[in-house]
């Protein structure tokens, strides 16, 4: 939450509305994240509405990120990766729920502790990828440096 909250600075200062949006979008939800983990553990017992609660987060935060993209209000470019970043994290609360707690298995195990850290490691550095196009930008808009033929 610190890196995105950097993120949301960053951007507000810089005035990029639409990288700015998408960075509040993670802060929110990394928010709701963090403040409802306690509460869902305490009253989901039976280890299942868990998964769902968290899958159902994940296909909102893709569809608010794929309709702000569509209205313009966030970087096409930055939508298209994180709805492909995302997309595997509520697939793999779902394959979860049924391999883990409905079927008592175990294949979900490895992929269910690296596959979702790497999800939002990746989140994270999208809310920083627009800083790559900013910079790019000023520095193709910059005049080329003078050399000491160009002086005379």
């Amino acid at each position: 939450m610190v890196l995105v909250s950097i993120a949301v600075v960053l951007f507000f200062f810089l005035k990029d509305k639409q990288a700015l949006r998408y960075a509040l979008l993670c802060l929110a939800f990394f928010i709701n994240g963090y403040l409802t983990y306690d509460l869902i553990m305490e009253y989901d017992t039976n280890k299942v509405y868990r998964y769902i609660y968290w899958a159902a987060t994940d296909i909102l935060f893709i569809a608010i990120v794929a309709y702000w993209a569509l209205k313009d209000k966030m970087y096409m470019w930055q939508s298209i990766i994180c709805q492909l970043v995302v997309i595997p994290a509520p697939l793999l609360q779902l394959f979860r729920l049924v391999d883990w707690h409905l079927m008592d298995l175990s294949y979900s195990g490895y992929l269910y502790r690296t596959i979702l850290p790497l999800v939002n490691y990746a989140t994270v550095f999208l809310c920083f990828a627009p800083l790559i196009y900013v910079f790019g930008r000023k520095a193709k808009d910059s005049p080329p440096p003078q050399t000491n033929q160009d002086l005379g």
